[in-house]
């Protein structure tokens, strides 16, 4: 992770819980940001790689965290407020909350790319979307706060957002995805474009 506008936002969003745990923290430029400001007490940092868990450590140093390598949720025991899974894509979010606790916590998730994909995910998992952000930072970002519940999400929900498509901000964001709708459709296969044209009507509503 670089330092930019999308690490100081996701830190913020770590304000008023105690422990954060950190999937895929890199190095650890989230924890960081979160305890300079006083968001947070203490972290879990977490990563399947040696090597950044090490930088992680250097840029933590006498910070309140514990690190631990770990797939995912598979080495984590012992309790947490948030859990932290940013920088990946839906599908790999997808497989890393296949492992997680499932209890009292909260979730923020922040995929590259296919957010319909995990929003399609999470309703059918027992997840429920609690609150949605958008982040320009030379790309748009969707962030997605969740906890364990039930939701149903209609198909213009799955690709909008139930809570952000409320958000004035949300319109320029619908306008960009409408317009790279309409640049791929005449590349696309025969069942993709159908696909993409019914993902543009409901973009285009906007």
């Amino acid at each position: 992770m670089a330092r930019n506008k999308r690490i100081n936002f996701l830190a913020t969003l770590t304000e008023g819980y105690n422990k954060v745990l950190d999937i895929g923290t890199d190095h650890g430029l989230v924890l960081k940001r979160a305890f300079d400001e006083g968001y947070i007490k203490e972290a879990i940092a977490a990563d399947l790689r040696e090597k950044p868990l090490m930088q992680a450590m250097k840029n933590l140093k006498n910070y309140p965290v514990k690190y631990i390598i770990s797939d995912g949720f598979l080495a984590i025991k012992e309790p947490f407020d948030l859990a932290i899974i940013a920088g990946m894509g839906s599908h790999l979010i997808t497989e890393i909350l296949n492992n997680a606790p499932k209890q009292d916590e909260h979730y923020l998730l922040q995929a590259n790319e296919k957010i319909d994909v995990l929003r399609s995910y999470l309703t059918s998992h027992n997840f429920e979307i609690i609150d949605e952000y958008l982040l320009y930072d030379k790309f748009y970002y969707v962030i997605l706060k969740v906890k364990v519940g039930t939701q149903t999400l209609s198909l213009e929900d799955i690709y909008l957002g139930p809570i952000l498509k409320d958000k004035p901000e949300a319109l320029d964001y619908y306008r960009h995805k409408a317009h790279h709708i309409e640049k791929i459709i005449p590349k696309a296969d025969e069942k993709r474009r159908e696909e993409l044209k019914k993902m543009l009507k409901i973009f285009e509503k906007f």
